[in-house]
């Protein structure tokens, strides 16, 4: 077995970090929010986003890793990512009926409305197979950003071949594993930019 030099584990690991789903979906949804939206608007969508879904997710997770539940933070292991995605599935449903009850804008509740589209589509690959959600959502994001402005969409789209890469590297996933989470991603990102674009 060979072993990945020191630097480049090092660099995978950071690149895995800032690619979490729990950092990377918040940031671009507080960017586009307080962007494009009202303050009252934008304060009420990042308000469903970080109290309804990122914080307790985060808090599970955590918690189930403590209990030795979970083996790590990222659910890696397939069986328990089957208890794991009807948490998520789940939360992520209650914030994109949220969104259109109170009235949102619509393309935040499409947007949400696929990410909620990409979490089913993983979880009912999960029996067969563990598709990488980090590169599932980091590609799902450069359609999203694309919507807005390509450059960056372009910028993230090599970002999220680096993030692939780095689940590689830290064997959290197989090249299978990474390419159907791609796909997944790529698929409801360009659902989501044909509607919205």
């Amino acid at each position: 077995m060979q072993t990945i030099p020191s630097f480049i584990y090092k660099t995978a690991k950071i690149l895995s970090i800032l690619g979490h789903p729990l950092l990377t979906i918040p940031l671009f949804s507080l960017y586009v929010a307080f962007q494009q939206l009202p303050l009252k608007n934008a304060a009420i969508v990042s308000g469903l986003l970080f109290g309804g879904v990122v914080v307790p997710i985060a808090w599970h997770n955590y918690q189930q890793v403590k209990k030795g539940q979970y083996t790590n933070f990222d659910v890696s292991n397939q069986k328990q990512r089957a208890q794991f995605y009807p948490i998520l599935i789940g939360l992520v449903s209650l914030m994109t009926g949220l969104l259109l009850a109170t009235d949102q804008p619509r393309p935040f509740c499409y947007g949400t409305g696929c990410v909620l589209l990409l979490l089913v589509s993983s979880y009912g690959v999960n029996r067969y197979i563990k598709a990488s959600l980090h590169t599932a959502l980091a590609f799902f994001l450069t359609w999203a950003i694309a919507i807005s402005n390509q450059p960056l969409g372009l910028a993230m789209g090599i970002f999220s071949i680096l993030i692939a890469a780095s689940r590689l590297v830290l064997a959290r996933h197989t090249l299978t594993e990474i390419l159907v989470g791609a796909l997944i991603g790529l698929l409801t990102g360009a659902g989501l930019y044909a509607f919205i674009a």
